[in-house]
This record gives C-alpha cells, structure tokens and sequence, in this order.
C-alpha cells in the first residue's frame, strides 16, 4: 500500500473515532505534524509507528495492507443512525469482512459460487411464499430455526456478533467473494432482536442486492420475509391454538418464545398472520413480556445466541482448526475470534512434525 492510501485510512479511523491529530499523535508518540504529514502521505511510516497506530485506533496490522471491499450495503434500526454510530458500524464491518477475505485467501474456509435463485419479494404474499421455499432448500419444516448463524452459513454468510453499543445499527452486510458476504450484527440487543437482524441481512445476500442500501419497500419486503423465515404461518398457527384456555397475551408471548423473536417482531406477525387484531395489537405492545410469563409457559429462552462477541460456528471452528493444526498462531486466532475465546481457552496444538519443516 502506498503511503496516500495508508495515510488516507488512518485519517478516516481516526475521525471515525472522533480522535483530533493531536490525540492520536500523542497516543502514537509522535508530533502532531508528523501525523499530518502521515496523513497526507507525505512522511513514511516505521514499523514501530505502525505497530502503535494499529494500537490507538483499535485495529489489526494487516487492516493498513488489505484491499478496500466494496461498502456497507445495508442497516437497520428502528432510528435514523447518527454518524458515529454508522461510522462504527462501517469500521467494524470492514475488519469483519477483511479477516473473512484473508480465511478465503489461505483456504481456512472455502468459497463457493452459488446461483442467486430467489428476488426480492414485491409484497407480503411473495414474501410468504419466498420463505417457505428457502426452508424447503434447508429442508426445514415449520419448527423453529435454533441455530441461525449455522443455517446462514449454509447460504455463504458468514456473521459476527458484536456490541454497537446504545443506539446502534441493528446490522450491515457487504458481499466478499466467491459466493461468501460477511454480515456483523448488534449483539447488544435481546435474542429475539439479534435473530431478526441476522434474518434481515440473509434476506439482502438471498435477494442478490449487497450493494444496495435500499429503498423503505424493500427494506419492509426483506423483514417480511425475515419474520416468515424465522416463523412460518404453519408453526405460528399451530403454537397459537395448541392451548385454547390460554389468554391472547399468553399465546403471544409463547409464539415469541417458542420462535425466539423479539416481542414487536412476534406481535406484528401475528397480526399480519390474522391472529390477533388491531386491538389485541395496541393492548400488547405497551407491555413488554417479563422472564417468568416465558418460564410460566414452559418456555426455556436460549439468551446467548448470537450473543457478543461471537462468530458463527462455521468460522469460528475453522479458526480454531487452524490453529490447532498450526497454520495459525494464538495471538492471530484469537484476533480472528474477536475475544470470544482467550489464548489459555484454545485447545492444544498437534504435536509438530518433521514435515512442519520440510520446504515443498
């Protein structure tokens, strides 16, 4: 990387961060000159200088030397995000993205082109029917899903749970390569919330759209068919009426456990779904469901599910072979993981070979 480029991406951390040239120069060590000059590259950086760089603005050497990947492609929150809550979002997005383009490039994981054969849906009736046709290629029935970055990963998607902090983007997503986007969620939020999220942004990589933000239609399309996919009319019907004594608001509730959605997700399904109305609607939203209504229904919630951090199992168990095999270092595998394991949580190594140090 030439030094404009190098300088341009330490400027851009760095107001990403909200740091001023003075902050961060002090962090480095160096003047704050020395820093502008950096940053226009004009002034070549040292090892040691870019060791303490990578430091200060939180991110891995090889981020300075990796090729830009195409941007953020799409968000969601229930609020319009505010610069830094975006900024962060894109950052960390682009870290994700980039390990997952270096795990491609060593074999770590494998790539796969993959024929886009679904569109995005136009109402909510194709929205329905897109996502049963995905569960189909699963071969999934109308149960819940319990695992949903393992199932994503079987689409190429490859996730990365982490905390956005109040106030953050639910998620983003941005194609890689050979048939693999890379997708990071808020992990901050409840379980239910999580999955939703995670849902949305398969939908986008399903639909052939990752380089596209979105129009509000779609946006509403792509959540119509995430609240399918995670709940197919069938298994809501069913769940709904397997106890008639119960109250709407138990039944509810037990809907949204059962499916593990988050309650505004699993109450406007069930509307759409015909099965509460308008009124039940009003009346249920303005309370939110307490642990112990779950536990009274027999509802066991699975609260660390995408939990951050956390890396989907695909990944996070070719990592971890990685190393285990040493094609990786401890230091490097726990990068990658994102400190969802530490050094002394590893497994142990395989017993070096002569032929760990025979050149081919």
């Amino acid at each position: 990387m030439d030094g404009k480029t190098l300088g341009e991406r330490v400027a851009r951390a760095r107001v990403d961060l909200d740091l001023t040239q003075e902050h961060l120069a002090n962090r480095v060590g160096i003047e704050r000159t020395a820093l502008g000059r950096i940053e226009k590259g004009e002034r070549k950086v040292s090892a040691v200088e870019l060791v303490e760089l990578a430091a200060a603005l939180g991110v891995p050497l090889a981020w300075f030397v990796r090729d830009p990947l195409p941007a953020v492609v799409s968000r969601r929150t229930d609020a319009a995000p505010s610069h830094e809550v975006t900024a962060g979002l894109d950052r960390q997005l682009e870290l994700f993205s980039g390990d997952v383009a270096a795990l491609l490039a060593t074999g770590v994981i494998a790539g796969e082109d993959r024929e886009r054969v679904w569109r995005l849906p136009r109402d909510h009736t194709e929205a329905e029917t897109t996502a049963a046709q995905v569960r189909k290629h699963l071969g999934a029935s109308d149960t819940p899903l319990l695992d949903l970055a393992r199932t994503a990963e079987r689409f190429g998607l490859y996730s990365c749970s982490l905390p956005l902090g109040a106030g953050g983007a639910d998620g983003a997503l941005v194609e890689v390569a050979g048939g693999v986007a890379a997708a990071v969620i808020d992990g901050d939020p409840k379980v239910g919330r999580r999955r939703m999220s995670l849902a949305h942004e398969l939908g986008h990589w399903l639909f052939g759209d990752p380089y596209d933000v979105g129009a509000q239609d779609a946006e509403r399309m792509i959540n119509s068919f995430a609240a399918h996919f995670l709940a197919p009319r069938s298994g809501v019907t069913m769940a709904w009426g397997c106890d008639p004594s119960r109250s709407v608001r138990d039944k509810a509730v037990f809907v949204a456990g059962a499916f593990r959605m988050s309650w505004t997700a699993a109450i406007l399904h069930l509307r759409n779904l015909n099965l509460i109305t308008d009124t039940d609607y009003r009346a249920l939203e303005t309370r939110l469901p307490v642990p112990g209504e779950f536990a009274k229904l027999g509802i066991t919630l699975n609260a660390d599910e995408l939990k951050a951090p956390s890396l989907s199992p695909g990944i996070t168990a070719a990592i971890i072979e990685a190393y285990v095999d040493r094609r990786m270092s401890a230091a490097r595998a726990t990068e990658l993981l994102r400190g969802s394991l530490a050094e002394d949580e590893l497994p142990e190594q395989r017993i070096e070979s002569a032929a760990d140090y025979v050149s081919l």
